[in-house]
């Protein structure tokens, strides 16, 4: 399903394409969200975050977003702001440049 190397997702549904793409687009917003944690040193925002995450992006056949969210709840426990960021910024880029088909 997802080759992360092109973050191309065949779905033949048009249906759970349209319930990806909606997910995909929450993500956007967990995004700001988690930004703007980050800069307020809110590392429980983001472990809470990266948790649901790590639970929801298999579901969606997107196992790239729960990998990194459990990676970005790890970090927030360690309050390590610089991990954080990193991860962040790969969720925000595989969100980016994914593509449905």
């Amino acid at each position: 399903m997802t080759n992360e190397r092109d973050k191309s997702i065949e779905v033949a549904d048009p249906f759970a394409r349209q319930l990806m793409a909606r997910y995909l687009k929450r993500r956007e917003k967990d995004l700001e969200l988690l930004d703007q944690a980050l800069a307020d040193s809110n590392f429980e925002a983001i472990e809470r975050t990266g948790h649901n995450l790590s639970g929801s992006g298999s579901a969606y056949g997107l196992d790239a977003v729960s990998r990194i969210g459990r990676s970005i709840e790890e970090a927030a426990k360690r309050a390590d702001a610089a991990q954080t960021r990193r991860l962040l910024d790969d969720l925000a880029e595989f969100v980016r440049d994914v593509t449905l088909r």
